[in-house]
C-alpha cells in the first residue's frame, strides 16, 4: 500500500501536541507517517524563555530533544529543515532538504516578536521570543552588570546598570519578575546595593497586563512589582532605540544599554507570501475547522492552521490567544479534521474542541497570579498553579521524561532559593557531609546481618535470605554503589523489622537515615560517581534515543 503523508511544519506547541495526537490515532494504519519539520532538533518550550534569559534555569531546561519526545512513536519521523514555500497544486512542502509530498498539511510555525516597526529595535535592543534571543539576554545581562560595576563615572555607571524591558504582557511582566530575583544574585557577586541596579518596566497604555479582565489581578502585580522596586512607567510610548538608550514620544530619553522589547508578536514572516488570506500580525486566517484561507476567501481543503500562525475569533471566546491552550485548542481541532478528512472520526470545529482552563502569571518564581477554573488567586498557590499547567501539558504528550526533569529543575536543582518554597526543598546541597552517615548505615546492615549489634540483633530477621539482602544493603552503602535503590531497601528492612518486633526509635532514625542519602550521598566519595553518569548514557539511550543537532528519518 502506498505511503501517505500528513505533514506539520513547526515542532512548537501545537505542532507537537498535533503530532502526538496524530500518532497516536493513526497507530494501526502503517500507511500514513507523520513528517514532522522544524529548523532545530528540539522543542522549546517558549513560556518558560524568561527563566533562561534571567539565568534561573539552565537553556536546557526549556529545550525537549525531539527523539526524547517521538522515539516510541515510530510512526513519526522527524527532519531538520527550513521550508521554503508550498506548492498548493502539486501538494508539496519545499524544505532545504527537498520536497516533500503531503496528503494533509499542518502549518504551525510559530511567532516572533513584533516592533511595529520601531527604528533601533533590532539593531540596539533584545527581543524574547527564541532560545537564540534569550541566550543573548542571558549573556548581555551578566556581562553589562559587571560593566556597570567595574564603572566609576556615575553617568555611565547609572546607564550600565538600568535594565528596561518595554510591554507589560504577559512575557514582559514575568521577565521583569525574574529580574527582580536575578537583581539580587548580581548585585550580591559584583558588590553592588541593590538598588544600583535599575529596574524599569515601559508601557504605552494606562495599565499593565491589558489582557487580564480581572483588573485586581493586575493590580496584585503591579503592586507586587513596585514593592519590590521596579520602575512602571504608564503611558510611555518608545519611539525610538538608539545605542545610548530609549526614545519616547514626548521626546525624553532613558539612558540604557539593555531594552528587552516584549510588546507585541506576530507570524513569521517567511510565511507572508504563501498564498493565504492573513490577519492580524501577519497570521494565516483559518475557517472554524482550522482550514486556512486561501487568497479568494475559500477554505483549503487539505491545509490547516494551528497556534500562533492562526488568525481565528470564536464566536464565545473571541480571539485565539498566543498561549500554550491557545495552541493546544487549535491544534486538537485540526487533527480531529484531519482523522475525519482520512475517514476516522468526525469533524469538529473549534468550539467543540476548544478547552481553555484559565492561565497563570509568575513573577518570578515565589509569586503568580492566575486565574484558572473560575477562580482568581495570587501568591504561592497560583505559583503551584503555574507548574500545573506545564506540567499537565507533558502530561498530554505523554512524556515523563520531560514532566521528571521539569519536576527536578523547576524545585530540586534550584540555585539562590529561585523555586516556590524558596529554594526549600533545593538537593543543591553538599552531598559530600551525608558520607559518613552512608558508611554509618552501611555498617550496620552488615553487622546486623553478622550478629554483632548486641541489643540490637532482635530488631531484624537474622536468617537466609535476609541476612544476605542486608550485607548486600550495607555493602552497597559503604561503597557508595547503588545508593538511591539501596537506600531503599534500606527503608523496606525497617519497615519488615518494625511490623515483626514492633516499634523501637531505631526504625525511625534508620528509616530518615535512608532518605537522607537519597540526595545523591553515593557520589561523595561513592562508586555512584562513576556508575550513575554511565548508567544514564546508557539506559537513557535505550529508552529514549539518541539526541542530534540534525535530523533526517525520512527513510525512517
Amino acid at each position: 500500500m502506498a505511503e501517505k503523508n500528513i505533514v506539520i511544519v513547526g515542532a512548537g506547541f501545537g505542532g507537537v501536541f498535533a503530532a502526538k495526537s496524530l500518532s497516536k490515532k493513526l497507530k494501526s494504519h502503517k500507511e500514513y507517517n507523520i513528517i514532522l519539520i522544524d529548523k532545530h532538533s528540539y522543542f522549546t518550550y517558549m513560556t518558560e524563555l524568561h527563566e533562561v534569559a534571567s539565568q534561573r534555569v539552565k537553556p536546557k531546561h526549556v529545550q525537549e530533544d525531539l527523539e526524547h519526545l517521538f522515539y516510541h512513536d515510530r510512526n513519526v519521523k522527524l527532519l531538520t529543515a527550513e521550508v521554503n514555500g508550498i506548492d498548493r497544486d502539486a501538494k508539496i512542502v519545499k524544505t532545504t532538504h527537498g520536497d516533500i509530498d503531503y496528503e494533509k498539511l499542518l502549518l504551525s510555525v510559530g511567532g516572533q516578536s513584533n516592533d511595529f516597526g520601531t527604528p533601533g529595535v533590532k539593531e540596539h535592543g533584545f527581543e524574547l521570543w527564541s532560545m537564540e534571543e534569550s541566550l543573548e539576554i542571558r549573556n548581555h545581562i551578566e556581562n553589562i552588570i559587571g560593566q556597570g560595576a567595574a564603572e566609576l563615572n556615575p553617568e555611565k555607571r547609572e546607564q550600565l546598570l538600568t535594565i528596561a524591558v518595554v510591554g507589560s504582557g504577559f512575557t514582559g511582566a514575568e521577565l521583569m519578575g525574574e529580574f527582580i530575583e536575578q537583581r539580587k544574585v548580581m548585585a550580591q557577586t559584583y558588590k553592588l546595593d541593590e538598588s544600583e541596579i535599575k529596574l524599569i518596566l515601559l508601557e504605552a497604555g494606562p495599565q499593565i497586563l491589558n489582557m487580564l479582565k480581572d483588573r485586581k489581578l493586575a493590580d496584585k502585580a503591579f503592586k507586587y512589582m513596585e514593592n519590590n522596586g521596579v520602575d512602571i512607567r504608564l503611558n510611555s510610548r518608545v519611539t525610538g532605540v538608539t545605542e545610548d538608550g530609549v526614545i519616547f514620544k514626548d521626546g525624553s530619553t532613558l539612558p540604557t544599554k539593555s531594552l528587552i522589547w516584549t510588546a507585541g508578536v506576530k507570524a513569521k514572516s517567511f510565511i507572508s507570501d504563501w498564498g493565504f488570506k492573513y490577519g492580524r500580525g501577519g497570521r494565516i486566517e483559518a475557517d472554524d475547522y482550522m482550514r486556512a484561507t486561501l487568497e479568494d476567501d475559500t477554505p483549503s481543503e487539505d491545509i490547516y492552521v494551528a497556534g500562533d500562525t492562526l488568525s481565528y475569533v470564536d464566536e464565545k471566546t473571541g480571539p485565539v490567544p498566543q498561549t500554550v491552550e491557545g495552541a493546544e485548542s487549535s491544534a486538537r481541532a485540526a487533527s480531529y479534521n484531519i482523522l475525519a478528512d482520512l475517514g476516522f472520526g468526525k469533524h469538529k470545529t473549534f468550539a467543540e474542541a476548544v478547552k481553555y482552563h484559565g492561565f497563570a502569571v509568575s513573577i518570578g518564581s515565589h509569586y503568580t497570579v492566575a486565574s484558572l477554573m473560575g477562580m482568581n488567586f495570587s501568591g504561592f498557590f497560583a505559583s503551584l498553579a503555574k507548574h500545573g499547567i506545564n506540567l499537565f501539558f507533558y502530561s498530554q504528550i505523554r512524556s515523563m521524561y520531560s514532566i521528571f526533569n521539569y519536576m527536578m529543575d523547576e524545585f530540586f536543582r534550584t540555585d539562590n532559593g529561585r523555586n516556590p518554597f524558596w529554594g526549600a526543598v533545593s538537593r543543591l546541597g553538599n552531598v559530600l557531609w551525608t558520607t559518613p552517615l552512608r558508611i554509618f548505615l552501611g555498617l550496620f546492615w552488615i553487622l546486623a546481618a553478622l550478629g554483632n549489634l548486641g541489643g540490637l540483633n532482635d530488631l531484624f530477621w537474622q536468617h537466609g535470605l535476609a541476612s544476605f539482602i542486608e550485607i548486600i544493603t550495607g555493602a552497597g552503602l559503604l561503597l557508595g554503589l547503588l545508593t538511591w535503590p539501596l537506600a531503599a531497601v534500606s527503608i523496606i528492612l525497617t519497615i519488615v523489622a518494625w511490623a515483626t518486633h514492633g516499634f523501637d526509635m531505631t526504625h525511625w532514625f534508620l528509616i530518615l537515615s535512608s532518605v537522607a542519602l537519597m540526595n545523591g550521598s553515593g557520589r561523595g566519595f561513592g562508586l555512584d560517581f562513576y556508575l550513575v553518569p554511565l548508567l544514564q548514557r546508557t539506559f537513557g539511550g535505550f529508552w529514549y534515543g539518541k539526541a542530534k543537532s540534525v535530523y533526517d528519518e525520512l527513510d525512517k
